[in-house]
């Protein structure tokens, strides 16, 4: 295994993306393999895959962060990423994308294209990463590798060519045929050799091999006109260059084909990896290294994949372990860093130690002297890095653009134990490190523990997570509905305190005129005091009083807003009025108003922008009016509707769990508070029934 520094020429950085249980890791398993970077494949089921490190993915047998292994192939070094593949854990492959040059995608021969590849298609695609295919599981049942191909062209909107097809399928698929030599290889017996040319698949060879020359040719006038005039194909070297060109502008969807869990077609896919996804020099033609000064923003600059350059990287996946530490995974843009180095942080604009550095083969690392461009790699032990962070020359800083994650869909609270309270949050703020689609905070309202992240088994998934590397546990619940509570109608009240037990009193008196305010009008307080009615030491007392029955409504204790309070009279005793007597006074006046002014219960509204595949728009809309939602505009965009709609919070506290269901994970939304309205008095009975229950 090669322990230097590669040639940056022949690095290839490439991501493996799939829907879950589409056989990414296993797959992973096999180019390791052939690479001679393991010495035996091992499996996703029992666990000894190099790409499964996490207890939680042993578990449920499911890639739930993205892992990084390597291997040379044709004096080549591919950089490996396996991605998550399942609903909520795709959105942390868009950190992969900001620093792979290619990708693999998987797509399975029994299922064809699923939502989850449709989705990271279209990141890719928005990072503008070469994409090469490979259809995948064409040993089992059920497989039909030409309805394969229409679905991807419908699905992915793209002109899919094969380069293998198979030999047979199901039970009976036996080996490829690689069209550009137009060879025949079979697989029996765990053995890759090459066989006599089958007639039975030579019609459909010929065909696919005629449609790969007529995209080439038709691509250069010179070819065209050449293939033309006598039918002369461009040799191999020629075409190998038409379609690394077509790949490198996303004009042509390469498609392999075998099983990665039998190995069959694997080394096709290989050579393509050689042959069609960019160098890091190929990258930077793409999509050109260009930051900014992190000091000057707008100031641009930008660096070349040259070794001679400044050091420049970012940080796209932090893993934290109690006892090993922090590890912090880079890809070098330009310039290289060795062990020890200190560099610059652009993000947090602070020096960092450097520390020792490490390839990684899935959970294994292997120490190196240094990192330079091209390659992906590890340091340990930063203690103020994160995700998403860049890293550079101390004397030449550089700031790239940070990855904008999703907004997470969805919100529990979060209960322990009132003992390991502050480990849970310390716990849970460290997950959020290593992973940056979770969200995690203190509700200054309800004063609940909140996790955000992309649906239930995220949340979940982070718990056990917390348990297994903190030692705590805790569990889930709906979050609290901050509602509020107002007045319907003006009212003028008095607010009286007259206390007498012997010796000095308590007397405060005063009246009040409370009136509603539009919603958002706050709360708003007035002094209509003449003629001394109330001293003027006394008044900022009696708002006092009024402030603090705000914050406790009268019908289930939710701070009242939308309220303007007018102190327009009141009496005072010489001897027996004091600060605290007309501070009662004020809160008993008010409490007053609350009940004599029709208390009413507001709930908070979402302004929701939801995207959904044409097909099921009808569905979505169905469902929305069903929770008290009230559709604002439809908008068509590529592939999608985009709706917009506000709809009450507690109506759609669960919303990402409903909206997968219904568009099969093809669904995205975001929703904010914008603002409150009055529940209605049916739901408000519930409401205010549930919380006394709960008392």
């Amino acid at each position: 295994m090669q322990t230097e520094s590669p040639d940056i020429l022949s690095i290839r950085n490439v991501a493996l993306l799939a829907h879950g249980g589409g056989g990414k890791t296993t797959l992973a398993e096999a180019l390791l393999f052939n690479g001679q970077a393991i010495d035996r494949r091992g499996e996703v089921g029992t666990g000894t895959a190099v790409m499964s490190t996490e207890a939680e993915e042993l578990e449920r047998g499911i890639t739930i962060t993205p892992h990084v292994g390597y291997c040379s192939w044709r004096n080549h070094w591919f950089n490996l990423v396996d991605t998550p593949g399942y609903v909520d854990f795709l959105e942390s492959t868009r950190s992969v994308m900001q620093v792979v040059g290619g990708a693999v995608m998987i797509i399975s021969g029994q299922l064809g294209v699923k939502p989850e590849n449709m989705r990271l298609w279209s990141m890719a695609e928005e990072a503008q990463v070469a994409m090469i295919g490979f259809i995948n599981k064409l040993d089992k049942p059920r497989t039909d590798f030409i309805r394969v191909l229409g679905d991807i062209e419908q699905s992915l909107k793209v002109t899919a060519l094969p380069l293998t097809i198979p030999i047979g399928v199901g039970e009976a698929f036996a080996g490829i045929i690689d069209l550009i030599p137009m060879t025949a290889w079979s697989a029996k017996n765990g053995q890759f050799t090459q066989i006599d040319f089958p007639e039975s698949v030579r019609a459909d060879a010929l065909h696919y091999r005629t449609r790969l020359v007529e995209q080439v040719v038709e691509a250069d006038d010179q070819l065209l006109e050449k293939y033309l005039e006598s039918g002369e194909e461009p040799d191999e070297a020629t075409l190998h260059a038409g379609l690394r060109k077509a790949v490198h502008e996303r004009r042509l969807f390469l498609l392999f084909c075998g099983s990665g869990l039998a190995n069959i077609g694997v080394r096709a896919l290989a050579n393509g990896i050689v042959y069609y996804l960019p160098n890091p020099v190929e990258k930077a033609d793409i999509k050109s290294l260009v930051g900014e000064h992190p000091d000057q923003p707008g100031e641009q600059i930008s660096r070349f994949p040259l070794v001679t350059d400044p050091f420049s990287a970012v940080v796209f996946k932090t893993t934290i372990d109690p006892f090993a530490g922090k590890l912090s995974i880079i890809r070098v843009f330009s310039g290289r860093i060795e062990t020890d180095q200190p560099f610059y942080n652009s993000d947090r604009k602070i020096k960092e130690r450097g520390g020792r550095l490490f390839r990684l083969q899935g959970k294994e690392m292997r120490a190196v002297s240094q990192l330079q461009v091209g390659e992906i790699g590890a340091i340990a032990k930063l203690e103020e890095t994160r995700s998403g962070d860049t890293l550079c020359a101390v004397e030449q800083p550089i700031h790239y653009q940070r990855v904008c994650f999703q907004e997470p869909v969805l919100s529990f609270a979060v209960e322990a134990d009132s003992q390991q309270e502050d480990r849970v949050a310390i716990g849970l703020s460290k997950l959020t490190e290593e992973d940056p689609t979770l969200q995690f905070f203190r509700d200054g309202e309800t004063h609940e523990m909140i996790l955000a992240g992309m649906g239930q088994t995220h949340l979940r998934v982070t718990l056990d997570r917390l348990k297994r590397k903190f030692g705590v546990t805790a569990t889930l619940k709906m979050p609290k509905v901050p509602y509020r509570e107002s007045i319907s109608r003006p009212v003028r009240v008095q607010g009286r305190l007259k206390k007498q037990s012997g010796g000095r009193g308590q007397f405060g008196d005063c009246w009040l005129e409370v009136e509603p305010l539009p919603r958002g009008g706050g709360y708003h307080f007035e002094d209509r005091i003449v003629g001394g009615a109330i001293p003027r030491q006394y008044i900022p007392s009696v708002e006092k009083g009024i402030q603090e029955e705000l914050g406790k409504g009268l019908l289930g204790g939710y701070p009242v807003v939308d309220v303007k309070v007018v102190l327009v009279d009141g009496s005072f005793h010489p001897v027996d009025s004091s600060d605290n007597a007309f501070r009662a006074a004020g809160g008993i006046g008010f409490r007053k108003a609350m009940e004599e002014g029709g208390a009413i219960l507001l709930e908070p509204i979402m302004t929701m922008e939801i995207t959904v595949p044409d097909d099921v728009l009808g569905d979505v809309i169905g469902d929305l009016n069903s929770r008290r939602g009230r559709i604002t505009g439809v908008t068509p965009r590529v592939n999608n509707q985009s709706i917009l709609a506000e709809t009450p919070m507690a109506e759609v506290l669960d919303y990402g769990n409903v909206l997968n269901a219904i568009t099969s994970g093809r669904g995205l939304y975001t929703m904010r508070v914008t603002g409150y309205q009055e529940v209605p008095s049916h739901i408000s009975r519930q409401v205010l029934a549930k919380k006394t229950d709960s008392k």
